[in-house]
């Protein structure tokens, strides 16, 4: 039997020991010797049912990266893309992601409106906010609206509510998740970085089921770059391990993963309804309520809170008319500072942290907001004198 995490929430449903085997692999990656001594059990039963029951299955397997540690910040935004630039949303989205720290954006159903979101050094919070509203003005954007956080963080997948043998959620809507502090990550204490911490980094954000020398030659392809495997390794152990540039792992049970060659995310169609909410300036009990409320689920992919608050959560389709009448409950008493909407998951796309964005020979973020507008308004030309060919998908 595993021996550790051996807690569980009273009222949760027992640990089976693939849900204990998710559980360690979320905490310490797909390390199976470490696993292996830990659990007590057999390395080649431990990579087995890694393997044929988690891999195999579709799930995906990426670093939940210290982004406080690094000194960044999520600001997540709604916004609307001007009539000229919606055929050509990837192109717009890609450019932001290198230029001006973009993470992800989703198209959300039927507004037609984009959920994005933006990692950002915390200095630059403000003169971002500003560079966005500056693309407003110039018709990329028709509308944006900010919302502001104190906290982001990406839920760890509830396994023990999880059937992995059958491929099925079993949840009883009766019986709400126990929720404790022990489920957020446990503070942070700031860092340096270095390019080769960030790159290294950016490769777990793609796919954390790879080789440190697998990683060095997708490196050496994407980037250009060839870092010698040692000074790789002593990277990898003295920065990214030893400071704790890594929180976790995250086990992507909605099959997402991010595809470097197309620079979209991935998804499993029709197995999973991703649904956004935000609720306007909320008091602090509001804000503890709804934590409360929105770990009741075994569906919550991610969660932020401030002066507003918001949580994505991910439902199984088969859930549709629960899932909307928990929504329900949840936001009724929000009225109009509460919204709920639904991701067209075709027209979504995910990027790695912006680490090009970092000075290696500083050591510090960059933002140079009149040189990122200036090379804007040439991407801005190019789309209006049609040199570019129009998709339909981010």
């Amino acid at each position: 039997m595993v021996n550790e995490p051996t807690g569980k929430a009273s009222g949760n449903p027992p640990l089976t020991e693939m849900a204990q085997l998710a559980k360690l692999i979320m905490k310490m990656g797909p390390d199976i010797d470490l696993i292996a001594r830990i659990s007590g059990q057999y390395k080649e039963t431990i990579r087995y049912r890694y393997k044929e029951k988690i891999l195999a299955k579709g799930f995906a397997l990426q670093a939940r990266l210290n982004f406080e540690g690094m000194g960044l910040r999520r600001v997540v935004m709604t916004a609307r893309l001007g009539d000229t630039y919606m055929p050509y949303a990837k192109e717009v989205f890609t450019a932001m992601n290198k230029l001006c720290y973009l993470t992800s954006a989703a198209e959300l159903m039927p507004q037609g409106t984009y959920m994005l979101h933006a990692t950002v050094p915390s200095q630059f919070t403000s003169d971002f906010t500003q560079f966005m509203k500056r693309l407003e003005q110039l018709g990329i954007f028709s509308s944006i609206e900010f919302y502001n956080f104190a906290w982001f963080r990406n839920v760890p997948m509830r396994a023990e509510y999880f059937n992995f043998d059958q491929g099925i959620w079993e949840f009883d809507w009766e019986k709400p998740v126990e929720h404790s502090k022990e489920d957020h990550d446990a503070g942070f204490e700031p860092f340096s970085v270095d390019k080769i911490d960030l790159l290294i980094m950016k490769e777990l954000q793609v796919d954390a089921t790879r080789s440190l020398s697998e990683i060095r030659e997708t490196i050496k392809a994407v980037d250009g770059i060839d870092i010698n495997y040692k000074t790789l390794a002593w990277h990898w152990i003295r920065h990214v391990q030893e400071k704790r540039m890594v929180n976790g792992y995250a086990l992507r049970w909605m099959g997402t993963r991010y595809d470097p060659t197309s620079e979209k995310m991935v998804f499993r169609k029709h197995r999973y309804m991703v649904v956004p909410i935000l609720v306007r300036g909320v008091t602090d009990v509001e804000r503890v309520n709804l934590v409360s409320e929105a770990n009741k689920v075994p569906f919550l992919w991610s969660e932020a809170a401030g002066e507003d608050y918001y949580a994505q959560f991910a439902f199984p389709v088969e859930t549709v008319n629960f899932a909307f009448n928990f929504l329900t409950s949840v936001l009724a008493k929000f009225g109009k500072r509460a919204s709920h909407y639904v991701v067209d998951q075709t027209n979504s796309a995910g990027f790695t942290l912006s680490y090009q964005l970092f000075d290696d020979g500083e050591r510090e973020w960059k933002f140079e907001k009149e040189e990122i507008l200036v090379r804007f308004q040439n991407l801005i030309m190019k789309i209006g004198e049609g040199s570019g060919s129009p998709r339909n998908s981010a």
